[in-house]
């Protein structure tokens, strides 16, 4: 994730500054029998379903199409590849989770 914000906020950047940024801790989910889990508790983290509902939400708006947020859509971040271990995991979810994402917030939209 953290080469990804990167390679968005790229577009902004200065020629030359480098963004370093980091998450503040890393949620790990795995398969617990037919359920997804957090390896670790981690407090105040949010519920697993939530958190990858989120989590499935960015891939539609990183994706280069008319529908994203890359220069082949609303043009707010650079353009930059899904990998397609990512693009599968995302379709093996949606069989589980459906196409459903976090809808955006209006409040946010561009005027």
């Amino acid at each position: 994730m953290q080469r990804r914000m990167e390679m968005g906020l790229r577009k902004y950047r200065p020629q030359g500054m480098e963004i370093i940024n980091y998450a503040a801790y890393q949620a790990e989910v795995v398969a617990q029998g037919s359920q997804l889990t957090y390896r670790e508790v981690i407090p105040g983290m949010w519920t697993v379903d939530w958190y990858v509902n989120l989590l499935m939400g960015e891939i539609p708006r990183l994706t280069d199409n008319d529908a994203g947020y890359v220069p082949n859509g609303k043009n707010y971040i650079a353009h930059d590849d899904i990998p397609p271990e990512v693009q599968a995991a995302v379709e093996r979810l949606q069989a589980v989770y459906g196409t459903q994402t976090r809808a955006a917030n209006p409040l946010y939209a561009s005027k």
